[in-house]
């Protein structure tokens, strides 16, 4: 086969772009590229295409030599093609140990705030997800019970993200680099079966090949006929929700006739519109069988409540906290009057150094200099007219502008808790402490906050 003449893939790749519109009004992609087989052949095509590239590389920091390795792989390749290329490298096992994550999740988070974050207005990403990985992520969703949407698998296209391999098996992207002469490194860990991803790709896929040996076109066809009901569905479901919109609420009887599928696709949008992200299917079996029961109320998550009275279904906002509260500060422990537990640990130097190695980014936003607060300290709601110097920054703003700034929900924020003392406002959840406050070298005892929900 001569190379001029390209190969299956390269055509079914074309396919995959022109169906989904991937390219279209792109004014740059920015690519991931691991340097593995899959983004090799992803970046390659993007580059034959002549679109303006720019390519991604996360060092995970996960396999020592090997991940520098790949680093500089990625580089020298990028360099002998003239592709601008930029560079993460991050610990996410740590990052993964703070967040109380997986490692493929923390992962996955990284990656996709990098990428996003290096892009400009008019750029689109794009992924190396292959119709391998498609198959892959339907059976762990199939595992975990999974309704239509989940059988969808990965979308070949979700906002500005693009997958165009996405119709193509792994065995394609291989034969590809093979026909162009693609180098490609090979992580180790993907042979590894101690991750559940690995052990459906080299245990169960193989399996189930052997009972149909086009398995993976097979999952494709599935989840291509999946995603037509799921819009469809879900179109009616916008309608029935816009049809039954009533002032700060919805109308229950053009909801308790909808067909059950129908129905529960309208109550997340409703519950979304509201302004929370999702609803559990356990939450949505409850709120169905609100609306049929005619009223009541029930916990819809988030703080939120499913309100049905009157013929009228409201999803109902946190109440508002007292204007105004405050209460004194007790070590080790304050019950707040919103029905919170505020806990303060002291912590010797010894042990905050300790801790920082594994939750640097908790320990800033919560740690404070014990000494400042230790004598007459409050616990208390916003006030108007608060304003605060988080440390590090060398600025005093209003408490309202640097809620805004750091993109805190506005019906969150009569919520959140103030420590102060003396008239100073020493720490402000989900912003962190003052500078006057701040651990220093010197700090010889140290504070640590954290907040227990009492009344969940």
């Amino acid at each position: 086969m001569n190379k001029e003449n390209g190969v299956p893939a390269e055509e079914r790749i074309r396919q995959t772009v022109k169906r989904y519109s991937m390219l279209t009004g792109a004014e740059r992609v920015v690519a991931g590229f691991s340097g593995g087989a899959d983004s090799m052949a992803l970046v390659h095509f993007l580059w034959q295409s002549g679109i303006p590239l720019l390519a991604a590389h996360v060092n995970h920091g996960l396999r020592g030599n090997e991940s520098d390795a790949d680093e500089a792989f990625v580089r020298q390749f990028c360099k002998e093609y003239k592709i601008p290329l930029q560079v993460k490298r991050v610990d996410v096992a740590a990052q993964a140990a703070e967040h109380g994550e997986g490692l493929e999740e923390a992962g996955r988070r990284i990656r996709y705030a990098f990428f996003q974050s290096i892009c400009r207005p008019g750029d689109k990403i794009a992924t190396a997800h292959t119709l391998s990985d498609q198959t892959e992520t339907v059976l762990l969703h199939l595992t975990r019970g999974t309704g239509t949407k989940g059988l969808c698998g990965i979308p070949p296209v979700r906002g500005n993200i693009i997958r165009p391999l996405i119709g193509i098996t792994r065995a394609q992207v291989e034969e590809y680099c093979e026909h162009y002469s693609l180098r490609y490194v090979t992580d180790k860990s993907n042979f590894s079966r101690e991750y559940a991803r690995n052990r459906v790709r080299l245990d169960i896929i193989p399996a189930l090949k052997q009972l149909n040996p086009s398995f993976e076109q097979a999952v494709e066809r599935m989840t291509h006929l999946l995603t037509e009901d799921e819009a469809c569905l879900s179109q009616l479901a916008s309608q029935a929700v816009a049809k039954s919109r009533s002032g700060d609420g919805w109308q229950m009887e053009p909801l308790v006739g909808l067909p059950r599928p129908v129905l529960s696709r309208a109550l997340r949008q409703i519950v979304q519109q509201a302004g929370l992200n999702s609803l559990s299917r356990e939450r949505t079996e409850a709120a169905a069988r609100l609306l049929h029961s005619g009223s009541g109320k029930i916990d819809a998550g988030g703080g939120y409540y499913f309100v049905l009275g009157g013929g009228l279904l409201r999803v109902v906002l946190p109440e508002k906290y007292e204007i105004g509260w405050c209460t004194p500060l007790q070590v080790p422990k304050t019950l707040t009057p919103t029905g919170r537990e505020v806990i303060i640990r002291t912590l010797t130097r010894a042990e905050y150094e300790n801790m920082a190695l594994k939750f640097h980014n908790l320990l800033f936003h919560n740690a404070l200099d014990y000494d400042t607060i230790k004598n007459n300290s409050i616990l208390r709601g916003r006030r108007p007219g608060d304003s605060f110097s988080p440390q590090g920054r060398g600025v005093t703003k209003s408490l309202k502008k640097l809620m805004n700034e750091e993109k805190i929900q506005v019906f969150r924020r009569d919520g959140l808790l103030l420590l102060e003392n003396n008239g100073q406002i020493l720490w402000v959840e989900s912003i962190g402490v003052a500078e006057q406050a701040r651990v220093q070298p010197g700090t010889k005892q140290i504070a640590y906050i954290s907040v227990k929900e009492c009344n969940s």
